[in-house]
């Protein structure tokens, strides 16, 4: 993030310092798993800085806007979870999910390997640089055509290909790790 200058990094900072813990019992009451808590709260505080809400708001409104923005991030993070299909086989909808699903064939095994190489990859893609994580997102996950997501990103049919080989090739080279989740 780019700040205005140094007095201003040093005032998001503070706000994050102090919105932090309460931001976490939201995220916790809202149902985000503890190991995916920070990366939300993250998200929010990311969000804030990027629209470039002021800084000098009275600290309730500030309160309630980063609120309201860690909720949002939540309502996202299980919209990504329900859209692929990753659930914990902590969580009861795994389960509602697998009764429904169970003529297919999957074994439990097969499940568990799944979700945890599903998520890994979705974390994979939230890492990639910018041009590579909005065609895979696009592309890959929501399933667009090549057409929409050459309109929605304004780059050539040859860019999407391209990027999506690479992408493609990167993933697989993971997944045939040993070593990767």
């Amino acid at each position: 993030m780019n700040f205005k200058d140094e007095r201003h990094r040093r005032q998001f900072e503070d706000m994050y310092e102090q919105y932090k813990v309460s931001l976490r019992t939201i995220a916790y009451k809202c149902g985000i798993p503890r190991e995916e808590m920070e990366d939300v709260i993250h998200d929010a505080f990311v969000s804030y800085a990027r629209s470039d809400y002021d800084l000098e708001l009275p600290e309730e409104d500030r309160r309630k806007l980063l609120s309201r923005i860690l909720k949002n991030r939540c309502i996202d993070y299980f919209r990504e979870l329900k859209r692929h299909g990753c659930y914990s086989l902590d969580d009861e909808r795994y389960y509602q999910e697998r009764s429904l699903t169970k003529d297919k064939g999957r074994e439990l095994v097969d499940d568990m390997i799944g979700d945890e190489k599903c998520r890994a990859i979705i974390k994979e893609i939230q890492k990639m640089p910018e041009n590579w994580k909005e065609v895979a997102i696009l592309k890959m996950l929501e399933g667009r055509s090549t057409e929409e997501v050459c309109e929605i990103l304004n780059i050539s049919e040859k860019a999407c290909y391209s990027r999506v080989a690479r992408i493609r090739k990167y993933l697989d080279k993971l997944l045939k790790d040993e070593n990767w989740p």
